[in-house]
């Protein structure tokens, strides 16, 4: 054998090492990859997996929030009188490692119901819609917005200000977030407004848990200088009869004119239930009655 055979021989052999070497190299590259493939896939189907179960149990805390709040709301019916201390209550329960619940409950009865303005049979309750108006102003909003509002909700299309019947609904709100839809409420205005005002309950304010605006629109004689003096008392007095009202230095007889306007127990709350469940969370709304009855369900 020449030394050119024996040269072709090797450089055969060294190519086919070669790409036994590139060849191997491929497997191993497509091996690795399939494998990280398959990992993330189960680490996406076990993160998945995780966090649904994490909701169901976030769901379910949220829900065990509105049973634990529909109980004690049963207890407050039994009291004469509901105070700020009752109908406020923000409390944090711990479930285990990394469960928690937030549950708040909000007095409905403490904020002024806006379908109150319009009676049951149509006619305008002239009181109501003066109160609308006053928390308006107080509130540094145009108070003809309350004749936009009062066209809304009445069944006759007879305006109280040009174009005020225009697309108006002619019935009462279902819920606060439907003043959106009537002209001149801007995101500005529903800001400042919303946190007073309600579409449950019996039109009737808690005068134990109603904040300084909603007060201060009870009557066109009552100043904020009155409603501090109102909020000062019931603090370490709560009024278990509304007209104990009168017993607030100033409230002599502007307090007479409040009963039958006027409360010192509520039956409408707001519920909102908060849980969490390592980074899922859960919150449930409710609207419902010291009898268990809801009125209102929102979960997200």
């Amino acid at each position: 054998m020449n030394k050119n055979s024996v040269f072709s021989i090797q450089y055969l052999l060294a190519n086919e090492g070669g790409s036994a070497l590139i060849i191997t190299l491929l497997l191993v590259s497509i091996l690795v990859g399939l494998v990280v493939d398959f990992v993330y896939e189960v680490y996406i189907d076990s993160s998945s997996l995780s966090n649904w179960s994490n909701a169901q149990r976030a769901s379910l805390v949220a829900r065990s929030g509105q049973v634990l709040s529909s109980r004690y709301l049963r207890e407050i019916r039994k009291y004469s009188y509901t105070d700020v201390r009752e109908a406020l209550l923000p409390v944090t329960m711990d479930f285990g490692p990394d469960t928690t619940l937030v549950i708040k409950v909000e007095d409905e009865n403490s904020r002024f119901n806006i379908n109150s303005i319009i009676r049951q049979n149509g006619l305008t309750n002239e009181d109501a819609l003066s109160s609308l108006k006053k928390l308006l102003e107080y509130l540094n909003i145009n108070s003809d917005l309350a004749l936009v509002i009062a066209d809304w909700i009445d069944p006759d299309s007879e305006p109280r200000l040009t174009g005020s019947e225009d697309v108006a609904k002619n019935t009462f709100l279902w819920s606060v977030d439907e003043l959106k839809l009537i002209e001149g409420m801007d995101q500005g205005t529903f800001d400042k407004i919303s946190p007073y005002i309600t579409v449950y309950g019996d039109g009737k304010i808690n005068i134990n848990t109603a904040d300084l605006p909603v007060i201060v629109s009870l009557h066109k004689d009552i100043t904020e200088t009155l409603a501090k003096r109102i909020i000062d008392y019931r603090k370490d007095t709560p009024f278990e009869e509304p007209s104990y009202v009168q017993r607030v230095s100033g409230m002599e007889a502007t307090g007479m004119l409040l009963i039958g306007r006027i409360e010192s127990k509520s039956s409408y709350f707001r519920v909102i239930s908060m849980a969490k469940v390592d980074e899922i969370s859960r919150v449930i709304e409710s609207v419902m009655d010291t009898s268990g009855n809801i009125y209102f369900w929102r979960e997200g």
